[in-house]
Formats: structure tokens, sequence, C-alpha cells
């Protein structure tokens, strides 16, 4: 078993064990290290309460990140690691937070308290691996299993119910019987996760390799929280676009589902693309005033979502278009709204002129060129 520590964590670490105090590094970056994956973001766990952190890291940038629940954070040439002392939890009131949280000495009951076995294990260059609830064998099986009884884990904090799935779908691992049964008994807490967890939550699951066989598996727990009329089931087809593979999942449903999850509005405007959008012509006029039509970014998204889903531009004609210089924008005509002032122009009769124009060169009636552009003008509209 081998973990990489970046030299930063390392330093944290050194500059922790030189004060007196046990330190390791724990969380997710353990475990993909574990995996083989680059890891960079590592979290470190301490013996060390929060005001001896301070003191030790008084030289650097100290931000009181969750101070009274043992975290601070500390900026090493830019980059933040929070730095935790050893915990335990105490009451779930609201199934997401801890009610108060109690500081202990030992680095086995601080990893008790935390969701996953895989996300369970420490690590020192000093002490080696720290693994009380073999993490490292199930990373090895593939295996998502809690730290103890899951039905009490997932009282506590009903996101962990949504980082099983969301773990199973991007690592590719099977959640243990025990831990899939209580997902789905428990599928009702999942109300009182916010919806700003739950959206960085779905965003992430959607694009995972496992997406497909895991929202058709726990279709019911998703149903609990979020309108699902989407075609999920061919969401693997989709390029690991989030936007897009939201859209799939939620379908007709997606204006209640974004305002549920709260999404951008970036999201929203990929969503309303695909949703108002019609087949792609093969007529290549047909096709240019499509593209014009939806926009140049919108026309990526659609294209890219209409092929993928119904084998649409098999010739990739549309494709091959947006990547040409053809002139299919406003933005794209030889001539802008001054040269339109100067021929006398005014008001909205620039814009009216403007679209006239790039419809005769879309028609290939007229070549974009200023020249000729500004005599059709002249021949047509003055």
């Amino acid at each position: 078993m081998t973990v990489k520590l970046t030299e930063k964590a390392k330093l944290i670490i050194d500059l922790l064990r030189n004060a007196g105090f046990e330190a390791f590094a724990v969380g997710g970056a353990v475990r993909d290290s574990l995996m083989g994956r680059v890891a960079d973001d590592f979290d470190i766990t301490t013996s060390a309460k929060p005001e001896d952190t301070k003191k030790v890291f008084s030289v650097f940038p100290v931000i009181e990140t969750g101070i009274k629940h043992g975290t601070v954070t500390v900026v090493l040439d830019r980059t933040p690691f929070e730095i935790t002392t050893y915990r335990t939890e105490i009451g779930y009131a609201d199934s997401r937070h801890p009610d108060s949280v109690s500081f202990v000495n030992n680095v086995t009951e601080d990893l008790a308290r935390r969701d996953f076995t895989m996300n369970a294990i420490a690590y020192s260059p000093y002490d080696g691996i720290v693994d009380p609830f073999c993490g490292y064998r199930d990373i090895q099986n593939k295996i998502i299993r809690t730290v103890g009884d899951p039905y009490k884990r997932f009282s506590e904090d009903a996101l962990r119910i949504l980082r099983a799935l969301r773990f199973s779908s991007v690592l590719g691992f099977e959640i243990e019987d025990n831990t899939a049964k209580a997902i789905f008994e428990l599928a009702e807490n999942l109300k009182f996760v916010s919806s700003e967890r739950v959206y960085a939550e779905m965003k992430k699951l959607v694009c995972g390799t496992n997406a497909q066989f895991v929202i058709n598996e726990y279709i019911q727990v998703f149903k609990t929280i979020l309108p699902i009329n989407g075609d999920y089931k061919a969401i693997h087809k989709l390029p690991n676009d989030h936007a897009m593979r939201l859209y799939c999942l939620f379908g007709e449903s997606y204006i209640d589902a974004l305002t549920v999850l709260r999404a951008d509005n970036k999201v929203k405007s990929v969503c309303r693309a695909i949703s108002s959008s019609k087949p792609i012509p093969t007529d290549e006029t047909e096709l240019k005033f499509y593209i014009s039509a939806l926009g140049k970014e919108a026309a990526k998204t659609v294209i890219s979502y209409r092929k993928a889903l119904f084998n649409e531009d098999s010739d990739n004609k549309a494709e091959l278009m947006l990547n040409s210089e053809i002139p299919l924008y406003l933005s794209d005509l030889a001539v802008n709204g001054n040269d339109l002032t100067k021929l006398g122009i005014k008001g909205k009769a620039i814009g009216e002129a403007l679209e006239i124009l790039l419809k005769a060169v879309i028609k290939d009636e007229i070549i974009n060129e200023k020249e000729v552009l500004l005599k059709y003008l002249s021949s047509n509209l003055l």
C-alpha cells in the first residue's frame, strides 16, 4: 500500500509532529492515491487542538473555517489545507449536522466517525497506514461500505446516501448489500439535504462511468427528491457533460427539477436548448438556418445531444459546418451597425437590415463581402 503525499501535505505533517502532535493525511485523497490516482487535495487530521494548530502555523495565513468543530484552514503558497482535530460527533437532530463534537486523542476514534471504509484510512510517512475498518480491502474489492451500521450512518447525515451513489457511479464500485438496503429504506431522509448539496452531488454522479447502472438501480431513491421523466437508460451514450446528462435524466420535467436543485443559468440554458430542439435537417440551407437560430454554443450542445441519442447527423455534416468558416451569425457578417449608420439606417432598422443580409448570405444569394453587402442593401432597402 502506497500513498504519495504532496510536498506541502508532508510539510504540514512535519510541522505538527515537530511541535509534538500526531498528524495524518486522511479522506478522499488518501483513497485516490491508494487506487493509483493522482491525489493533491489532502485533508489533515491531528491530535492538536485548533488553538494549537493556529500557533504551529502562525507564520502562515490561517482561516477559522469551522473552528468550533475543530477545523482550521492553513494556506501554504496559495494552497489551502483543512486541518481538523481528532473528534467524535454527537447527535444529528437535522439529519445533516452534528449537534456537538468532542475532541479525542486517538486517530482510530476519529476515523470511526467517517462515512465509508474507503474514506476512513489515515496515512503518515512516519506511522504508515492506519486502516481499522479494512478500507483498503474494500478498495481492492471495489466495495462501498459504511463505517459501522449503515442505518446509523445515513440517519446521522442523509447526504451520505447521495455520496454513496455518486462514488458508485464515478468509481465503478458496488454498494455492499446492507449499505444498499439502508439507502432504500432511508431515502426519505434526502429531503433534509440542501438543494446546493444535492446539485453538487448530482452533477458529478451523472458524469460517472457507472451512471446508467446506478440511476437505473436506485431510481426510486432519486425520485424521492427529484422529478425524473427522462430516458435515463440512455445516459451513458452522451458526452461527459453534466448539463446534457441532467436533461437526459429529467426530460420534460427539467424545469421543475432544476428549480428544486437551484441549478445555475448555464445548465438551464443548455436544457432549454435541447428541450426546444427539432431533428437536425439534412438539407444544407435548412441546416445553416438551424445552427444560426440556435446560436453557436447551443448548436454544439444540441447537435452533440441529438447525434448521441437519436443518431442524427450520421454524416457529420452539422458538426463540420459548426467548425467551418461559413457565416452563420450576425457577428460573421463583413459589415456591422456602424457601416449601416453611415448609409443613413438608424435604430431598429439596423438590426432588421443585418438580419436581411444574414438571411441572404445563408441562402447563398450573395457573398459575404463588405462592398457586396452594402450594394445589396442599397438596391433592396434604400
